[in-house]
Protein backbone atom coordinates (compact mmCIF):
# COMPACT_ATOMS: atom_id res chain seq x y z
CA UNK A 1 0.00 0.00 0.00
CA UNK A 2 1.04 3.51 -0.81
CA UNK A 3 2.19 5.46 2.15
CA UNK A 4 1.46 9.53 2.44
CA UNK A 5 5.23 9.84 3.05
CA UNK A 6 5.53 8.17 -0.65
CA UNK A 7 4.72 11.60 -1.73
CA UNK A 8 4.07 15.20 -1.43
CA UNK A 9 1.27 16.72 0.50
CA UNK A 10 -1.35 17.08 -2.14
CA UNK A 11 -3.75 19.70 -2.48
CA UNK A 12 -7.58 18.92 -2.31
CA UNK A 13 -9.31 20.22 -5.72
CA UNK A 14 -12.54 21.29 -3.86
CA UNK A 15 -10.42 23.84 -2.04
CA UNK A 16 -9.06 25.69 -5.33
CA UNK A 17 -12.80 26.21 -6.52
CA UNK A 18 -13.13 22.93 -8.74
CA UNK A 19 -14.12 19.47 -7.68
CA UNK A 20 -12.41 16.43 -7.76
CA UNK A 21 -13.00 12.78 -8.30
CA UNK A 22 -11.40 9.26 -8.24
CA UNK A 23 -13.17 7.11 -10.48
CA UNK A 24 -13.73 3.65 -10.91
CA UNK A 25 -14.38 2.56 -14.36
CA UNK A 26 -17.17 0.19 -15.26
CA UNK A 27 -17.59 0.58 -19.19
CA UNK A 28 -19.60 -2.77 -19.61
CA UNK A 29 -22.43 -1.12 -17.67
CA UNK A 30 -22.47 1.90 -20.80
CA UNK A 31 -24.87 -0.29 -23.05
CA UNK A 32 -27.48 0.03 -19.98
CA UNK A 33 -27.12 3.93 -19.40
CA UNK A 34 -25.56 5.45 -21.37
CA UNK A 35 -28.29 6.71 -23.44
CA UNK A 36 -29.76 8.29 -20.58
CA UNK A 37 -26.14 9.67 -19.35
CA UNK A 38 -25.62 11.33 -22.40
CA UNK A 39 -29.03 13.62 -22.39
CA UNK A 40 -29.22 14.20 -18.23
CA UNK A 41 -25.20 13.66 -17.16
CA UNK A 42 -22.85 16.46 -17.67
CA UNK A 43 -20.07 14.77 -17.37
CA UNK A 44 -20.75 12.05 -20.01
CA UNK A 45 -20.76 14.66 -22.42
CA UNK A 46 -17.04 15.15 -21.40
CA UNK A 47 -16.22 11.88 -22.07
CA UNK A 48 -16.73 10.27 -18.72
CA UNK A 49 -18.24 7.12 -19.25
CA UNK A 50 -20.37 4.83 -16.53
CA UNK A 51 -18.48 4.55 -13.53
CA UNK A 52 -18.74 4.76 -9.45
CA UNK A 53 -16.86 7.94 -7.41
CA UNK A 54 -14.50 6.24 -5.15
CA UNK A 55 -13.21 9.31 -3.57
CA UNK A 56 -14.51 12.97 -3.59
CA UNK A 57 -12.71 15.36 -3.30
CA UNK A 58 -9.51 14.28 -4.35
CA UNK A 59 -5.85 15.76 -5.73
CA UNK A 60 -5.56 18.60 -7.47
CA UNK A 61 -4.51 17.95 -11.38
CA UNK A 62 -1.33 19.77 -10.48
CA UNK A 63 -0.22 16.89 -7.97
CA UNK A 64 -1.54 13.53 -10.12
CA UNK A 65 1.71 13.07 -11.75
CA UNK A 66 3.22 12.51 -8.71
CA UNK A 67 0.99 8.88 -7.96
CA UNK A 68 3.05 6.09 -7.92
CA UNK A 69 1.11 3.97 -10.88
CA UNK A 70 1.68 0.70 -9.10
CA UNK A 71 0.20 1.68 -5.45
CA UNK A 72 -2.70 2.97 -7.08
CA UNK A 73 -3.00 -1.01 -9.29
CA UNK A 74 -2.85 -2.12 -5.90
CA UNK A 75 -6.51 -0.33 -5.59
CA UNK A 76 -8.34 -1.95 -7.97
CA UNK A 77 -9.09 -5.36 -6.85
CA UNK A 78 -12.91 -5.33 -8.12
CA UNK A 79 -13.87 -8.05 -10.70
CA UNK A 80 -17.40 -8.13 -9.80
CA UNK A 81 -19.15 -4.75 -8.96
CA UNK A 82 -22.62 -5.61 -8.90
CA UNK A 83 -25.32 -3.17 -10.30
CA UNK A 84 -28.20 -4.05 -7.69
CA UNK A 85 -30.96 -2.30 -8.27
CA UNK A 86 -32.20 1.21 -9.15
CA UNK A 87 -32.82 4.35 -6.54
CA UNK A 88 -35.12 7.35 -7.70
CA UNK A 89 -33.86 10.17 -5.89
CA UNK A 90 -35.35 13.67 -6.00
CA UNK A 91 -33.31 15.05 -9.36
CA UNK A 92 -31.30 11.85 -9.76
CA UNK A 93 -31.35 8.48 -11.01
CA UNK A 94 -29.03 5.82 -9.84
CA UNK A 95 -27.90 2.13 -9.88
CA UNK A 96 -26.97 1.34 -6.65
CA UNK A 97 -23.83 -1.11 -5.74
CA UNK A 98 -24.62 -3.71 -3.45
CA UNK A 99 -22.48 -5.44 -1.52
CA UNK A 100 -20.18 -2.22 -1.54
CA UNK A 101 -17.68 -2.99 1.17
CA UNK A 102 -14.82 -3.65 -1.31
CA UNK A 103 -15.85 0.02 -2.81
CA UNK A 104 -15.56 1.85 0.96
CA UNK A 105 -12.34 -0.29 1.94
CA UNK A 106 -11.22 1.42 -1.15
CA UNK A 107 -12.00 4.32 0.05
CA UNK A 108 -10.56 3.98 2.90
CA UNK A 109 -7.51 3.06 1.79
CA UNK A 110 -7.22 6.16 -0.03
CA UNK A 111 -8.10 8.16 2.45
CA UNK A 112 -5.30 6.46 4.54
CA UNK A 113 -3.06 7.83 1.80
CA UNK A 114 -3.90 11.42 1.58
CA UNK A 115 -5.13 12.12 5.32
CA UNK A 116 -4.61 15.49 4.52
CA UNK A 117 -7.91 15.12 1.77
CA UNK A 118 -11.19 16.33 3.80
CA UNK A 119 -13.73 12.99 4.46
CA UNK A 120 -15.33 11.43 1.39
CA UNK A 121 -18.74 13.05 0.62
CA UNK A 122 -18.67 14.52 4.12
CA UNK A 123 -22.79 15.33 3.66
CA UNK A 124 -23.24 11.76 3.53
CA UNK A 125 -23.51 9.66 6.59
CA UNK A 126 -23.11 6.40 4.78
CA UNK A 127 -22.46 7.46 1.36
CA UNK A 128 -24.15 4.81 -1.00
CA UNK A 129 -22.27 3.27 -4.07
CA UNK A 130 -23.95 4.06 -7.34
CA UNK A 131 -23.74 4.83 -11.28
CA UNK A 132 -25.38 7.83 -11.72
CA UNK A 133 -28.31 7.48 -14.50
CA UNK A 134 -29.43 10.89 -14.69
CA UNK A 135 -29.70 14.25 -13.24
CA UNK A 136 -33.28 15.69 -13.95
CA UNK A 137 -36.13 17.14 -12.40
CA UNK A 138 -38.02 15.48 -14.88
CA UNK A 139 -39.59 12.48 -12.80
CA UNK A 140 -41.26 11.09 -16.34
CA UNK A 141 -37.85 11.27 -17.72
CA UNK A 142 -36.51 9.33 -14.50
CA UNK A 143 -39.75 6.83 -14.85
CA UNK A 144 -38.59 5.97 -18.60
CA UNK A 145 -35.17 5.49 -17.67
CA UNK A 146 -35.89 3.37 -14.72
CA UNK A 147 -38.29 0.94 -16.79
CA UNK A 148 -35.45 0.23 -19.54
CA UNK A 149 -33.32 -0.41 -16.85
CA UNK A 150 -34.76 -2.25 -14.47
CA UNK A 151 -35.22 -5.29 -16.00
CA UNK A 152 -31.32 -5.86 -16.38
CA UNK A 153 -31.22 -5.67 -13.20
CA UNK A 154 -28.94 -7.03 -11.08
CA UNK A 155 -25.92 -7.05 -13.48
CA UNK A 156 -22.26 -7.64 -12.85
CA UNK A 157 -19.86 -5.48 -14.31
CA UNK A 158 -15.85 -5.08 -14.08
CA UNK A 159 -14.34 -2.34 -12.30
CA UNK A 160 -11.19 -1.78 -15.39
CA UNK A 161 -9.30 1.88 -14.45
CA UNK A 162 -9.01 4.07 -12.16
CA UNK A 163 -9.33 7.32 -13.04
CA UNK A 164 -8.85 11.06 -11.91
CA UNK A 165 -11.10 13.71 -13.24
CA UNK A 166 -11.77 17.25 -12.12
CA UNK A 167 -13.60 20.41 -13.41
CA UNK A 168 -16.94 21.79 -13.80
CA UNK A 169 -19.93 21.79 -16.28
CA UNK A 170 -18.44 24.79 -17.37
CA UNK A 171 -14.78 25.11 -18.07
CA UNK A 172 -15.07 21.09 -18.61
CA UNK A 173 -13.19 18.35 -17.03
CA UNK A 174 -9.35 17.12 -17.30
CA UNK A 175 -8.89 13.83 -16.56
CA UNK A 176 -6.12 10.89 -15.58
CA UNK A 177 -5.82 7.35 -16.23
CA UNK A 178 -3.81 6.47 -13.00
CA UNK A 179 -4.19 2.14 -13.24
CA UNK A 180 -6.30 -0.75 -14.96
CA UNK A 181 -7.09 -4.32 -14.06
CA UNK A 182 -4.57 -6.97 -16.03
Amino acid sequence: MLSASAMSPGRCAVASGSMSWLLLMTPEADPLVDQWRMEHDWSARYGVSAHVTVRTPFLEPADWPELPDAALQALIPLKGVRLARLEDRPGWLVVLIEPDERLREMTEAIGKTWPELPRHKPAFTRPRYHITVMRTQDPDARRRASEAIAPHLPMEVTGTELWATSGSQEPGLVRSVFAAST
